[in-house]
């Protein structure tokens, strides 16, 4: 899988509104959003979709009045 990180998020975003920015573009996801405090985790089925998901929503995308960032996402052991 290929894991995307999707930041900015306000406090108020839900996973339901994550679901449908991703349907209403028609970008698969695979499982669930994992949802923390001002960001959250989902897995793309492949590397091309993680990177259609990543041209067509980072910076691009708007949710409750924020500009949303998306990412491949990169283990904490990996990042130093």
């Amino acid at each position: 899988m290929h894991k995307l990180y999707i930041g900015n998020l306000g406090d108020n975003v839900t996973a339901e509104d994550l679901i449908k920015t991703f349907e209403d573009h028609k970008i698969p996801y695979s499982g669930q959003f994992l949802m923390k405090n001002g960001y959250a985790f989902v897995d793309c089925p492949d590397d091309h979709w993680a990177m259609k998901a990543i041209e067509t929503f980072s910076g691009k995308v708007e949710l409750h009045g924020k500009r949303i960032e998306v990412e491949h996402s990169v283990p904490k052991k990996q990042r130093y």
